[in-house]
């Protein structure tokens, strides 16, 4: 009996989006479809499945999972002794982690605290090696690329699998080490990442521009340290002695990207302000992804002095040009440029409007605030997740604002403001989020319970039990949830303020 997608993804914990990935890869193509279109999986088919599972357990990529199931040619020996030695290799690095250790052993004055740190250092940087690669396979699936860059793609970043992991090994021991990413140990880094990038993606910039600008916004949080050091290396790379002026203007434009990257980086270490001209026309026109990060770090280097530069940009009709002004005007963050980015939020691109409410969050400056208090209950969801990252970048100033919007006539205004409240995790807003569970309005109503959920503090644990007796049944069921899980999550603060609470006593004693 053949079973849809969804019941194949089901019964064998695989998840939809991996099973779609081996369709477009050739490797597991459905036997059969509905008529609307439903992939249909045969017996056939969950047998070929049991076998590209099993032969990814002995370590094999995709690209050679599926030439040793189809081509009689293929030699499963050579790929089985390539494997092997990938598997010494991580052995080898395994041994090198024992030797650390029994160095530690033997150090009379080392204890089981540098033990155990260096332990947990070790599992901490694999764990965060082990996400990264990941989530880039997630977003590398996700990307718009024809069929023939994805299979290029996938099959250049298996081949260097264990390149990857090393190097991103390396990078996040070095931010755990706090190692300043211009610093020598950076810079190597940044030229080994951009020279794996070049191996990955066949040397292909379009490739490589998609991923970069992917990594950019979808990269989540915890690891957008490791992109933004990688980032910030490498514009260092700028070693040897720089060429002169005129050489390195006429050099952004030539035909190779690692000669545009140098006159970049030399132009931006000089600090060439007669060249910002041309640093800023090419960063609107250059089509390579490290290219035009390496041109922003250089005008970024000029300071003040670029603003009249990009604002003028700001202001043309390319959205990939405005797109990057903002880009580097983020980085900037001069409050000069406040009222340009608050124009360029209503920008027709969405990109664009995007990337400057995210730059107005980077600006300690109360006409941001302002700004983009006034966007709070976009229609648009993805405008509205911008806003309320960049408000609470703001702090404790943005709390009036967003408890008046508590009360504003819009629905969606009210509901959004309570989500960004609870997201700030201010406490004091714990009354006016009570006070909007009476709301006429149910999304509001459950995004304040959610916000109280978020929440320390008894003034929250208060409003959370008021809501367990409210009509709405969905409503109590969330609200008793949320007051069952909030001792597991509040319990050592409690304790905290307890202890506090006795030593003012005793001391008042």
């Amino acid at each position: 009996m053949d079973i849809k997608i969804g019941e194949l993804a089901r019964r064998t914990g695989l998840t939809i989006r991996t099973l779609r990935h081996y369709d477009a890869l050739g490797l597991l193509k459905p036997s059969g479809r509905t008529r609307a279109a439903y992939r249909l999986y045969s017996p056939a088919d969950l047998t070929r499945l049991l076998h590209i599972q099993s032969l990814k357990t002995l370590g094999l990529t995709l690209p050679e999972i599926a030439r040793a199931l189809d081509d009689p040619a293929y030699d499963a020996q050579e790929a089985l002794r390539r494997h092997i030695e990938v598997l010494e290799a991580r052995i080898t690095q395994e041994r090198q982690l024992v030797r650390q250790l029994r160095a530690l052993q033997g150090a009379a004055e080392v204890g089981w605290t540098e033990v155990a740190h260096t332990i947990a250092l070790t599992q901490r940087v694999a764990r965060q090696v082990g996400r990264f690669l990941q989530v880039a396979q997630d977003i590398a699936g996700e990307l718009s690329l024809s069929d023939g860059q994805l299979q290029s793609l996938q099959h250049q970043t298996q081949e260097a699998s264990d390149d990857w992991e090393t190097l991103l090994t390396d990078v996040f021991t070095a931010l755990e080490a706090g190692l300043p990413p211009t610093s020598a140990e950076g810079q190597t880094l940044g030229a080994r990442w951009q020279q794996l990038v070049r191996h990955t993606t066949a040397d292909r910039p379009e490739i490589a521009q998609a991923i970069g600008r992917a990594y950019e916004h979808r990269l989540p949080a915890d690891l957008q340290a490791a992109w933004t050091f990688v980032s910030e290396a490498l514009p260092a790379q700028a070693d040897g002695a720089p060429m002169t002026t005129h050489t390195t203007v006429t050099d952004l434009l030539h035909p190779d990207k690692n000669v545009r990257i140098r006159a970049a980086l030399d132009l931006g270490a000089a600090q060439h302000l007669a060249a910002l001209p041309d640093l800023i026309g090419r960063l609107g026109h250059e089509p390579d992804f490290f290219v035009r990060e390496n041109l922003t770090w250089a005008v970024v280097r000029m300071g003040p002095d670029a603003m009249p530069f990009l604002l003028r940009l700001l202001e043309g009709p390319d959205a990939t040009t405005r797109l990057q002004v903002v880009h580097t005007l983020s980085k900037i963050a001069d409050p000069a440029s406040a009222s340009a980015l608050t124009r360029a939020i209503n920008d027709p691109d969405d990109e664009v409007a995007r990337k400057a409410i995210f730059a107005l969050g980077q600006m300690d400056h109360p006409e941001a605030l302002t700004t983009l208090m006034g966007g709070v209950g976009h229609p648009d969801a993805e405008r509205r997740n911008t806003l309320s990252t960049a408000l609470v970048e703001f702090g404790h100033a943005a709390l009036p604002p967003l408890l008046a919007a508590l009360r504003h006539p819009d629905a969606q205004r009210r509901a959004h403001a309570a989500d960004i409240l609870g997201l700030l995790g201010n406490a004091g807003a714990a009354p006016a989020l009570t006070d909007a569970l009476q709301d006429n309005v149910w999304d509001v109503q459950f995004a304040a319970l959610s916000a109280l959920g978020h929440l320390p503090g008894e003034d929250a644990e208060r409003g959370i039990a008021q809501a367990t007796r409210v009509a709405d049944p969905r409503l109590r069921a969330v609200a008793q949830r949320l007051l069952a899980d909030r001792p597991h999550h509040f319990a050592s603060l409690r304790e905290r303020l307890k202890h506090r609470h006795a030593q003012g006593g005793r001391r008042q004693g």
